[in-house]
């Protein structure tokens, strides 16, 4: 794939950066733990969350409800969630973890730090804080002008 041209050297690098450190995390999970990045996403809200309701996860990644509903078909025909009725709603759904998922969870995030250190390991404390910080500055100037929400 030919590297970005955005005009701007430094945008073009940031990137690139994201292409390859997407590629490499997503690679990483899929050989590691047979899951992708947006897949590691949901178990990772459905864990922090505990008991939620699918268009409560649509909301937070930016999905629409559909693309939801079908990202949490493919984790419920792995076992990795299962679907209950809301206590509080009959007429609703509610996801948790399986067993199997959690233990998904923990072996994907392992794969994905290793991942990302391929990246960031030769950075030093310093070096990443700066980095850290120059990047959140550009990501507040984009959502600054941007009123669409950020997954």
């Amino acid at each position: 794939m030919p590297p970005p041209d955005t005009g701007d050297p430094v945008i073009d690098l940031v990137l690139a950066v994201g292409h390859q450190v997407r590629r490499a995390v997503n690679e990483a999970l899929r050989t590691g733990a047979g899951l992708t990045l947006a897949r590691l996403k949901v178990l990772r809200l459905v864990a922090d969350r505990g008991p939620v309701r699918p268009r409560d996860l649509a909301q937070a990644v930016a999905v629409a409800p559909r693309t939801m509903t079908e990202t949490v078909d493919g984790l419920e025909a792995d076992g990795l969630v299962c679907r209950r009725v809301d206590p509080t709603d009959r007429r609703a759904i509610l996801l948790e973890l399986t067993p199997l998922g959690r233990a998904t969870l923990d072996r994907a995030q392992t794969h994905a730090a290793g991942a990302v250190e391929h990246f960031t390991g030769a950075l030093s404390a310093d070096e990443r804080a700066t980095l850290g910080r120059l990047l959140r500055l550009l990501l507040d100037n984009a959502s600054a002008g941007n009123t669409r929400p950020l997954p």
